[in-house]
């Protein structure tokens, strides 16, 4: 992740390509006051006029809140840097939205998703916590992953990184179709359920789909050209999660076949073969999110069946409590939902920053998934 850190008189800035995990976790830790400033996207021309105007009308809001509060006499020492932020080009220039963080020791202005209908709407939030929960998704969504392009004529591997893709060359190890794959790996073993006089998973040169015998043994050739493709991976992948695409059945096979312990939870289903590598970046993203949303979802059903119910929280002051003393192992949370507490903080985003901060999970969930009369549902370590 491309970083730029420089030290101040007394802040440390850092400017992040891209508000990911570790951002989030990080400015979860940071002790308020915390300004936080959300800049939707922008597009030169756009009807909305200049970010660089929009920025200086949230500073000067958020400086006459400041003005009017117990934080007035600090108003100039943590707005200052904001001001500095909103007079840079970049602010002016069209392209994602941005949202900057402010605190006495924390000043960073950190990149959003540019993702169409999710635009963020702008918001200026002045509180004990960093305004972190519209962010929660996309942040702990994978940012970075390969992408195997499944072909029995022409295998495809990509690396995947912060929504762009790259095409790399296939590894030494790993045969670039079915008709390579005989040559990879010649075991001494005969075919499931087949005669020795059968053809073996090491004579697969040439393979081609035509009678009866072959079309019978089609499938076993596609699972040991399948292992060869994802023992060779090994190497170059290291452990990091695999997405597949591919047809139907090409993925099944592989699913069976392969022994990588991070394969992500959806496929994107399609033949590969003629896309570009933006094509490719488009449908991961897409699966980056849908891989994410089936965790949440995983968790809340964790949650509504655990037989422990002392062990579960959906009170949201109880929560927060929870949060707050590092009880919450993994928060559902609603997506939308806020709740203004007693010193007008929003106590929903106030519970994720403090799962977040004491090292617990946060989950995002639809707004069909969870009622409105409960918007977090904790499991709890003790």
């Amino acid at each position: 992740m491309a970083r730029d850190i420089k030290m101040t008189t007394s802040t440390l800035t850092a400017t992040s390509g891209i508000l990911d995990s570790h951002a989030m976790k990080f400015l979860a830790g940071c002790r308020g006051p915390c300004i936080t400033i959300v800049v939707p996207s922008h597009h030169p021309g756009a009807q909305e006029g200049s970010r660089k105007a929009l920025v200086h009308g949230l500073v000067r809001t958020a400086g006459e809140q400041m003005a009017r509060g117990k934080l007035a006499g600090r108003a100039s020492e943590l707005l200052a840097p904001l001001e500095e932020i909103a007079q840079e080009s970049g602010a002016e220039a069209g392209g994602a939205g941005f949202a900057i963080f402010r605190s006495p020791e924390y000043t960073a202005r950190y990149y959003l998703p540019d993702k169409p209908g999710k635009t963020p709407a702008e918001k200026m939030v002045i509180a004990d916590h960093f305004y972190l929960t519209p962010f929660v998704s996309d942040a702990f969504a994978p940012h970075e992953f390969f992408v195997l392009g499944l072909s029995i004529k022409h295998l495809r591997l990509f690396r995947y990184l912060n929504g762009k893709c790259q095409e790399l060359p296939l590894p030494a190890a790993v045969p670039a179709s079915l008709d390579a794959a005989g040559g990879f790996d010649k075991p001494d073993h005969q075919l499931e359920n087949r005669s020795a006089s059968g053809p073996s998973t090491g004579a697969m040169h040439g393979v081609h789909v035509g009678t009866l015998s072959d079309r019978e043994a089609f499938p076993e050739y596609l699972h040991h050209f399948f292992e060869i493709v994802d023992r060779g991976l090994k190497a170059t992948v290291d452990g990091k999660p695999l997405l597949l695409m591919g047809v139907h059945e090409e993925v099944a096979a592989y699913r069976r076949a392969a022994k990588h312990p991070h394969i992500l939870t959806p496929d994107c289903l399609g033949n590969t073969e003629f896309l570009t590598a933006s094509n490719i970046a488009v449908s991961a993203a897409d699966a980056c999110g849908k891989h994410y949303q089936l965790l949440a979802e995983r968790v809340l059903a964790e949650y509504l069946e655990m037989p422990d119910r002392g062990r579960t929280l959906a009170d949201v002051p109880a929560v927060l409590r929870a949060a707050g003393e590092g009880r919450v192992h993994r928060l559902c949370v609603r997506t939308g939902a806020e709740i203004a507490g007693p010193g007008g903080e929003d106590q929903i985003n106030a519970a994720v920053v403090e799962t977040l901060r004491n090292g617990g999970e946060v989950f995002m969930l639809p707004q069909d998934k969870m009622t409105a009369a409960q918007p977090l549902a904790a499991i709890l370590r003790y």
